[in-house]
């Protein structure tokens, strides 16, 4: 048994940038799910942070989506997502840390627009297998604690839907400039990882932790913004390279 473990929510997107990486690289690990709220003592005893993903490999700990990557990339460097030539290695950093930004506003948008569905409580507190009693207790304080934590208020909602669009029209602009399939380059890099992954939960992948809702029952107008997004350059691929590189 492997003893690379790696400490995550199953439907936070920046843990699924991580185990993208893991996955791409070939690497055996454990996944360990630890359960919002309480996990503060866990990372914070384990990388002094108070989020998730946190990857231990044997005798090191390495908190955070994005130091885990570079991590992964010193030590593993079979399958490199980093391009040898100085531009587009430079390319690829600025890249996935814009995008790596832009998975806050994703995350608090998105919530924003589904909070208060039972189906997104249940995503996030089903994988615990906790009894039906615990679970009902849990759920308005989770609902309630994710509110505050991520700012779930009308206007950061709205200010983090504006930076979204900006977002994706940096997508589409970086599409342009290459061959349409990978933002730098001809092969997938960390770039390509951390903006498929952080915007995943807009678009819900089949077989991702955000593929939960029947879309017919959201409100018209969010299933006709979520269409919108599913039809436009930076949506297609999206799915594309979930259908083709995940």
């Amino acid at each position: 048994m492997t003893d690379r473990i790696l400490y995550q929510f199953p439907i936070s997107h920046y843990c699924e940038k991580s185990r993208w990486q893991l996955d791409f690289k070939g690497l055996d690990y454990q996944e360990k799910n630890l359960l919002p709220g309480p996990h503060r003592l866990r990372t914070r005893w384990m990388a002094r942070i108070d989020t998730l993903p946190i990857l231990r490999d044997g005798r090191r700990t390495v908190g955070d989506s994005t130091k885990i990557a570079y991590y992964l990339e010193k030590y593993y460097p079979q399958r490199s997502l980093l391009p040898v030539a100085p531009d587009q290695r430079a390319r690829v950093i600025e890249l996935e840390q814009k995008f790596d930004r832009l998975g806050v506003d994703v995350r608090r948008w998105l919530y924003g627009q589904i909070i208060d569905r039972p189906e997104v409580m249940q995503a996030m507190l089903n994988p615990y297998g906790l009894p039906g009693v615990v679970q009902s207790v849990l759920t308005p304080l989770t609902r309630e604690g994710v509110r505050r934590l991520y700012r779930i208020e009308p206007k950061a909602v709205m200010r983090a839907g504006q930076r979204l669009e900006e977002g994706l029209l940096l997508l589409e602009e970086q599409l342009k400039k290459g061959s349409g399939r990978y933002l730098v380059g001809d092969q997938l890099t960390l770039a390509d990882i951390a903006a498929a992954s952080l915007l995943a939960p807009l678009l819900s992948p089949a077989g991702t932790p955000w593929d939960i809702f029947d879309e017919s029952t959201l409100p018209s107008a969010l299933q006709s913004e979520l269409q919108k997004l599913r039809e436009r350059p930076a949506g297609q691929w999206v799915l594309a390279r979930y259908a083709e590189d995940r």
